[in-house]
């Protein structure tokens, strides 16, 4: 039997695994299920959150609820850009059952929004000293 991720870093690992998945997809042309993965990214960086700060990560729905289960962390989302809190609130599990995205659906817009939460989760993910020497690490081109 399958369980879910214990700590902190390893929901942030299946996290990063999935946002892998979701950007091959996108280069095959598979929206639908890029799409489904980007919100598989997300829900997972917002129950690391839950794990690095003590909280309990939401079971049922509300486990696949981004924003209730970031909230459950103790965060509000703050700061995020309008696209990216249309694709947190709008994500759903039953865009498994699509054959193809929405019209009005773009995905270079879900795929912002997605990268936009993943460097805001990781801002309380990890500590002020691994960012500050993350940014270093970049600016010497490493």
């Amino acid at each position: 039997m399958y369980q879910d991720p214990c700590t902190a870093a390893d929901w942030e690992d299946v996290a990063l695994e999935r946002r892998s998945d979701a950007l091959a997809l996108h280069h095959a042309g598979r929206h639908v299920a890029c799409l489904y993965h980007l919100g598989f990214t997300a829900e997972c960086l917002a129950k690391a959150l839950c794990v690095a700060y003590g909280k309990k990560v939401p079971k049922g729905r509300d486990g696949h609820n981004i924003p209730v289960i970031v909230a459950s962390a103790g965060f509000r989302l703050t700061g995020l850009s309008d696209e990216t809190l249309a694709f947190l609130a709008d994500r759903d599990v039953s865009l498994r059952y699509q054959a193809t995205l929405a019209q009005d659906i773009h995905i270079e817009t879900q795929i912002k929004a997605a990268a936009e939460f993943v460097k805001w989760c990781t801002r309380y993910l990890r500590p002020q000293s691994e960012r500050r020497a993350a940014r270093a690490q970049r600016k010497d081109g490493a």
